[in-house]
């Protein structure tokens, strides 16, 4: 089932490009659902808002929903979820054109499908699922693994990935605040960052996807008039103490410093990127606790697919894997090269 015009009422838009994001009833997919909203807003982008379900793997709420009395089927239930979640996100202050399309497929190969020619594609960090919920290979890892596109995990309130969805409801419940509350904060905080001068931050070590990286977290800073952070991590070898250990220990230090040089000169040549402010940082320590620490305060943390050095296989090592787990803002996943 799809519905939905790239216009909204009277409001002719020219829309330049689409952003794909997964919708399934729960508040990380809400998240996501907002925050894509809003990019699109700024690029004058279509955004494709997707539920998919299969008998197998299908989201919590469509099935409570559908077998509860009354006469809907579960593809109606789909779509009446599927609008009532864009209807909740849209800021009426920023109209964009939605297109909301339910569909009987598997979420991933759902999203990679319409994603192919995307700007980007946008999912939550965890769903409602109970088969993706639980398993290694949830909706989001999935995509990051398997998408020829930018993929965006967004998660609601920041939090990390220990806190559930059960613990964030139970609170809401005990303060007697409603979803409409947390949502309404919601959109106070990201009003908020619009208007704080957070950062864009981007992890960089001289290899070609982290440049590729490095370029689109510059045009993300441009787009929100925001500072861009670059950061370069390095780790002195474990050597005996003396004055040789301090001399190649200033020696790699040097080095690394024109790793971190030579990625801004190589990566930032666009002359439409003069006026975004930039912030270089040297980060003595290893790649994953490095880029979470500099993400403590950032709007956005940017990585390469794949790299080398400080951040050798981001998207399929380990440094990927604890920054989507553990950073609290969202995690953009830059493949190389953008197809």
């Amino acid at each position: 089932m799809e519905t939905g015009e790239p216009a909204i009422g009277d409001l002719e838009l020219v829309v330049s490009g689409c952003i794909v994001v997964g919708v399934d009833g729960s508040r990380d997919a809400d998240a996501a659902l907002r925050w894509a909203a809003g990019e699109a807003w700024l690029r004058r982008d279509r955004l494709e808002a997707i539920l998919a379900w299969t008998p197998d793997d299908c989201p919590r709420e469509v099935l409570d929903r559908a077998y509860a009395p009354g006469p809907h089927t579960i593809e109606e239930t789909a779509l009446a979820l599927l609008r009532e979640c864009v209807q909740r996100t849209q800021d009426p202050r920023r109209p964009v054109p939605v297109t909301e399309r339910a569909v009987y497929a598997d979420a991933v190969e759902a999203l990679l499908s319409a994603g192919a020619g995307a700007d980007m594609i946008v999912v939550g960090y965890r769903g409602t699922s109970r088969l993706r919920r639980y398993l290694v290979g949830s909706v989001s890892a999935a995509c990051l693994h398997q998408a020829t596109r930018p993929v965006v995990v967004v998660r609601a309130d920041g939090r990390s990935a220990e806190d559930g969805r059960s613990a964030e409801d139970g609170r809401s419940a005990e303060d007697g605040r409603s979803a409409e509350d947390d949502r309404s904060a919601e959109d106070d905080r990201s009003a908020e960052d619009d208007r704080s001068g957070r950062p864009v931050l981007v992890g960089v070590d001289g290899s070609a996807a982290s440049l590729a990286a490095l370029r689109w977290a510059a045009e993300q800073a441009a787009l929100h008039a925001a500072p861009l952070r670059v950061v370069h991590a390095w780790q002195p070898p474990l050597l005996p103490t003396g004055h040789r250990a301090a001399r190649d220990r200033a020696a790699l230090e040097q080095s690394a410093h024109a790793v971190l040089d030579d990625s801004v000169s190589k990566g930032l040549v666009d002359e439409g990127l003069a006026d975004v402010t930039l912030d270089t940082r040297l980060a003595l320590g290893g790649p994953a606790r490095s880029l979470l620490a500099e993400a403590a305060d950032a709007r956005l943390l940017v990585l390469g697919a794949r790299g080398q050095g400080g951040f050798a296989g981001l998207l399929l090592g380990s440094v990927a894997h604890q920054c989507v787990h553990h950073a609290r803002c969202p995690v953009a996943v830059i493949p190389d090269p953008i197809r």
